[in-house]
């Protein structure tokens, strides 16, 4: 290998993770004793560790002189957790970590081929010969939990209603469509150094990432493509779900499964625009999952109405090609940049994932610490309040940082700083990553537009001030309806009680975000309340992992007790939420400081998508199912019996 091309691959590397890499590999402690420096990045919505500037020059010359001897063929060993420990504390200086957070931590640099997994506690019980566990939705999450229950040897099916996996990977297909998370972290602990073309994956490369994993682990030739699950209701007596699926042809099935998991997700409904004459307009109108490559801007006058993610993804784009776009603006966002964002893996970048010892394991291990304690911007400060200061000292200084951000971005017009700048707190909403968004509204053929829409006509769209702006093209960022889990599917527990029914009346509420007392063997992944985002590096795919994990590892406990069925018992139903809503509202989701309207993390006034305990706290109720908390039912041993009636 050129030593010159070594050398500019080590100048381009994380050099923290190189370190800690080369200090596993070589046993050498002069790697412990290079110092870091602690910095803000993402304007200051997070904090990592890079190498001192003046140690720089001798770490890559001792990186280039090892891996000029060509280290391909060196073995990998798996740490002890001392020696883990040891080496994730040298990677912030030397900062201590608590036995809680070495226990949320220690999967992440993903040494072990599974990090996170269930596991039978003894001798796997037989099952009974058509035993099955049913799948809705090809998602990550539902090739997640396939991974999951492929590993322990347990019979499953996924039911897919489009003629492709993905999820919301494979409906997104609009220009820039891409993730907001490093792929690095974007992925599964147990697929190890996938050569992603870029620092932020484009929707194309993740969709095929999940077609990756399906076809590697198994899982491919086990997913029913175009069959869509109306419901399912539970059968008491048999301790059987009994699935309504429509095939594409129209042909009606009926299909039976011990266990049902809905991997449908948060994102699976769009949420359409609703204003008054819409239905007349004679141009375009698509949402963003309807976008496709037949779908075009050029030399058009199009709207876009919204600037959440997708909107703030869309605008660069769309606005090289129209000959106008016009932004329509509901609500501020606190948008932020990220690093590297937008940038593609260089081969050296590519090569050193690979041939680099240890050096993938910790850049994922460096890429969480932006995202470690993101709590700590979610709990107003009564004392700092009454001094005058709007959440706590880290948000305020957050705040005025991603202000100037903004100020800068936009270069200082005073016309855009007072519509772009918002009055909540940031982390109220979801943060938004920037996509040459403030910069585009700076090109002449770009209107930001703040006034509300109160209707659309056959050419344009009118706002409230009664300025009609002609257009050829709706593009709608208009979201998705996060409240409609498992929608429209209709399931039927114990007692004839719908689901869609329960949740209409009391909001859509599940245990540990997975679980409804009275619905026995079913699961939802992705569920109400079950987004973290208070830190502890937990990605999506991370959460999925530990979600998979949990309800795997329940069916297991169920399995090795002999029994059919499985559920939450009302009285730890009725508690988890009675704590739930006890801590949301002491956090900015639900206080004045915060954006209550138009957020939908907020239904009704109750915090719905995000879980609001400490990320340690979250963790532990994750690790391991609470029997306590589970009413088990049925004989395993009969199940048999039970399963060959029904199919006869």
């Amino acid at each position: 290998m050129d030593r010159d091309f070594i050398r500019k691959a080590v100048e381009e590397a994380d050099l923290n993770a190189l370190r800690i890499a080369l200090l596993q590999a070589t046993g050498d402690k002069q790697f412990a004793r290079i110092p870091v420096e602690r910095i803000d990045v993402r304007a200051g919505a997070g904090t990592t560790y890079v190498v001192a500037d003046s140690h720089r020059e001798r770490l890559i010359e001792k990186a280039v002189e090892f891996l000029s001897e060509d280290p391909k063929g060196y073995t990998l060993s798996v740490p002890t957790d001392e020696q883990l420990r040891h080496f994730m504390e040298l990677v912030t200086g030397g900062e201590r970590i608590s036995d809680e957070d070495f226990d949320i931590r220690r999967p992440v640099p993903a040494f072990e081929d599974y990090p996170r997994c269930a596991n039978w506690r003894g001798t796997p019980p037989t099952l009974p010969p058509d035993f099955r566990v049913a799948i809705v939705g090809a998602g990550f999450s539902g090739l997640g939990m396939a991974v999951q229950l492929e590993r322990l040897g347990i019979p499953y099916v996924i039911y897919e209603r489009r003629f492709e996996l993905g999820g919301t990977w494979s409906i997104n297909t609009y220009p820039d469509a891409r993730v907001d998370t490093p792929s690095a972290m974007y992925e599964f602990s147990f697929e190890k150094r996938y050569p992603w073309t870029e620092h932020f994956a484009r929707q194309p490369e993740v969709q095929s990432y999940l077609e990756h994993i399906a076809r590697k682990f198994g899982i491919f030739d086990k997913i029913h493509f175009n069959h869509d699950i109306k419901g399912g209701t539970f059968d008491e007596d048999t301790s059987l779900w009994t699935l309504d699926i429509v095939k594409q042809d129209g042909e009606r099935l009926s299909v039976a499964a011990n266990f049902v998991i809905s991997a449908s997700g948060l994102f699976s409904t769009p949420r359409m625009l609703e204003v008054d004459g819409i239905d007349t307009f004679e141009g375009e109108i698509v949402h963003s999952t309807e976008w496709n490559e037949r779908h075009s801007a050029s030399g058009k006058a199009v709207a876009i109405v919204g600037n959440g993610s997708t909107g703030v993804q869309l605008l660069d784009r769309i606005s090289d090609e129209a000959r106008q776009t016009y932004v329509f603006q509901r609500t501020p966002q606190w948008i932020a940049p990220r690093e590297r964002y937008g940038e593609p893996m260089s081969p050296g970048d590519s090569w050193l994932r690979e041939n680099m010892p240890y050096y993938w394991n910790w850049t994922r291990y460096t890429g969480t610490l932006p995202v470690l304690d993101l709590y700590q911007f979610l709990v107003p400060d009564a004392q700092w309040r009454a001094k005058g200061g709007k959440v706590n000292p880290q948000n305020d200084a957050l705040r005025e940082s991603m202000t100037q951000y903004i100020i800068q971005q936009v270069e200082g017009r005073q016309d855009l700083i007072e519509k772009l700048v918002p009055p909540y707190a940031p982390f109220s909403r979801r943060l938004i990553v920037d996509n040459k968004w403030y910069q585009s509204l700076l090109k002449p053929n770009v209107e930001l537009v703040t006034e509300p829409i109160s209707q659309v006509t056959n050419s344009g769209i009118v706002t409230a001030d009664g300025t009609e702006r002609p257009v050829d093209m709706i593009l709608t960022a208009t979201g998705f309806s996060v409240e409609k889990y498992v929608w429209p599917a209709d399931y039927i527990g114990r007692g004839g009680a719908h689901l869609q029914d329960r949740w209409s009346t009391d909001g859509a509420r599940a245990y540990l975000g997975m679980m409804i007392d009275g619905f026995p063997n079913f699961f939802v992944l992705y569920g109400p309340n079950a987004q973290s985002v208070s830190g502890g590096g937990g990605t999506i795919p991370t959460q999925i992992e530990m979600w998979t994990k949990y309800v795997a590892q329940l069916i297991v406990d169920t399995l090795e007790s002999g029994h059919a069925a499985v559920e939450v018992t009302k009285t730890a139903f009725e508690a988890y939420y009675d704590r739930l809503d006890e801590a949301a509202s002491k956090l900015i989701w639900l206080t004045d400081i915060g954006s209550i309207e138009r957020n939908y993390y907020v239904k009704n006034g109750r915090l719905q998508v995000n879980m609001p305990f400490h990320y340690q706290v979250w963790h532990y109720m994750l690790a391991s199912p609470d029997a306590e908390d589970m009413a088990f039912t049925g004989s395993l041993a009969n199940m048999r019996n039970a399963q060959t009636t029904v199919n006869a």
